[in-house]
């Protein structure tokens, strides 16, 4: 069982409001941009033997979900709590409710509680980028299989969380993006969209076990610009891939969910391949396995000793074109997930706890940047009229094939000078422990001397550049009380070195979180080094 904060936190205190009209308005949706032609929706039939409980398929034809009409369907679902509690993990920056629910034989509301069951705790996710119906509208038909259907007897071996619709905002405009226009998953490292630390603050509570992200991919857009083609895969999968990433973990995702994940597709007819992105640059004919940054959900949540996978469905840009195979590919991947969870959580359980144990007492070298390997491969594309296949050889750019550039040697721990309150709050959203140290007179330490990398980096890259470059050095600094000091022992190892090596992509100082002063090429973090004195001590 996970540690969680000894604080309770009651879903009563979370409740929605009772209204729709509490929600704003929804503006129109913006229209799709294309249209797959008849012999191309023929090989993309309905999934037969699938019941999908949820507002877009209790009408006569299925619609997008609104705001008012997910509510009103949660709140009609936890009229009999015995299994479920529904709550809100926080409101987005155009007020609306972002609604999470908690799944237990038991039908607990104290949170703390649920996690003293000592099942595995498993999230679901759906709906991160706005324009991504299917995954939401899946966990719509999941919440109601687990408080009444199918799904129900799961819930004696494993407790579910459910957060159907992350970014409501972009939900209700059919944008990709956060209102702020951020794309919120790239902010699971930096944490600095209230969406996304609202998504973490309930993590923090009842941490997962296993973490599902459901998304959905375009089919034409970059895909028919560069290569001619539109996707052919009804859906594509990804384990968290980082460098960083404890290889029990993935031993895990890969040995046990794969195969369940797998075994769920094939048995439904339906088409399956790694995920696969391309960048906007037309002239970029290569296509990445996903991504390596420590900010991706997906990534994140792995370097915190989750499981964790991506699931995307054909379904960007397309409307509702296919809607029933694509909601109910993603549902019966979750439910691949949940049964293979129940089928033996205590050994899932064991695995885990190896695996963080693994992470935290890890001494190896920190693989602090890194390239991917480039492969050839054939994408699998169809014809955009005909619905041919059209296999098309492309460069892969292999997220799993690492080489490492810059490696150094793990310190005991790291030293923060500046806004250490703030700081220690924005790890523990990622499970990273902290402590506030006593004065301490002459520590040895490496320094980090930071310049620019002069790169056109982009922060939201699915493989991120550095922004700064760094000449470490030994150097004697006294600590002021109250600096933090945040030790690299930990299950979350990875996050912690993703944060704070400054020039790891998606650092901390490479992103301005922790900032530099004018004038000041040394960082404020310092390296405590294995056998340094005198020893840091916590107040």
């Amino acid at each position: 069982m996970r540690n969680f904060p000894v604080s309770v936190l009651v879903l009563a205190a979370l409740a929605l409001p009772g209204t729709a009209a509490a929600q704003p308005a929804e503006r129109p949706r913006a229209p799709s941009d294309y249209r797959e032609s008849a012999a191309v929706l023929a090989h993309y039939p309905r999934v037969p033997g699938v019941r999908l409980d949820s507002p877009a398929f209790r009408a006569s034809e299925p619609a997008l979900t609104s705001q008012s009409a997910m509510l009103d369907f949660l709140r009609a679902l936890v009229r009999d709590p015995s299994r479920v509690r529904l709550g809100s993990i926080g409101q987005s920056r155009q007020g609306r409710d972002i609604p999470i629910l908690y799944f237990t034989a038991e039908g607990l509301e104290d949170i703390a509680a649920i996690g003293r069951l000592g099942r595995p705790v498993v999230w679901l996710i759906g709906q991160q980028h706005g324009n991504e119906p299917a995954g939401g509208e899946a966990m719509l038909a999941l919440a109601s299989a687990l408080a009444e259907g199918e799904l129900a007897p799961l819930l004696s071996k494993v407790t579910v969380v459910i957060v159907p619709r992350v970014n409501v905002d972009g939900a209700a405009a059919d944008r990709r993006v956060l209102a702020s226009g951020a794309d919120p998953n790239r902010d699971h490292l930096l944490l600095g969209q209230p969406e996304i630390r609202a998504l973490h603050r309930a993590m923090q509570a009842l941490p997962p076990d296993v973490v599902f992200d459901h998304h959905e991919f375009s089919v034409a857009w970059r895909w028919l610009d560069k290569f001619g083609g539109l996707q052919q895969p009804d859906v594509m999968i990804l384990e968290a891939t980082n460098p960083l990433i404890p290889k029990a973990l993935t031993e895990i995702e890969r040995g046990l969910y794969r195969p369940a994940l797998e075994a769920a597709i094939g048995e439904n007819g339906l088409v399956q391949h790694d995920y696969l992105t391309t960048s906007a640059d037309p002239e970029d004919k290569r296509v990445s396995l996903g991504g390596t940054a420590p900010g991706i959900a997906r990534n994140t949540f792995g370097l915190r000793g989750s499981v964790s996978y991506l699931i995307e469905t054909r379904g960007v840009g397309i409307g509702l074109q296919s809607y029933q195979r694509r909601v109910a590919t993603h549902y019966l991947l979750a439910r691949a997930v949940l049964r293979t969870t129940a089928a033996d959580p205590r050994t899932l359980l064991r695995r885990l706890a190896e695996a963080r144990q693994a992470a935290a007492s890890d001494r190896r070298a920190l693989v602090v940047s890194h390239e991917e390997g480039e492969r050839r491969i054939a994408l699998p594309l169809i014809d955009p009229q005909t619905g041919a296949s059209r296999p098309t050889r492309v460069e892969l750019v292999d997220s799993r094939d690492i080489h490492p550039i810059d490696v150094r040697t793990r310190p005991r721990g790291y030293l923060v000078l500046h806004d250490a309150g703030g700081l220690a709050d924005r790890l523990s959203l990622n499970e990273v422990h902290s402590c506030a140290t006593a004065a301490t007179k002459s520590v040895a330490v490496e320094a980090y001397d930071v310049a620019p990398n002069g790169a056109n980096t982009k922060r939201e890259a699915i493989n991120p550049e550095q922004s700064v470059r760094v000449r470490v050095s030994t150097k004697m600094i006294d600590v002021p009380a109250g600096a933090l000091f945040v030790p690299i022992s930990q299950p979350a190892a990875g996050i912690v070195a993703s944060a704070l090596e400054p020039d790891s992509p998606g650092s901390y100082i490479g992103a301005g979180v922790i900032p530099m002063t004018a004038g000041v090429t040394e960082a404020p973090v310092y390296r405590v080094m294995p056998g340094s004195a005198p020893t840091i001590g916590c107040r």
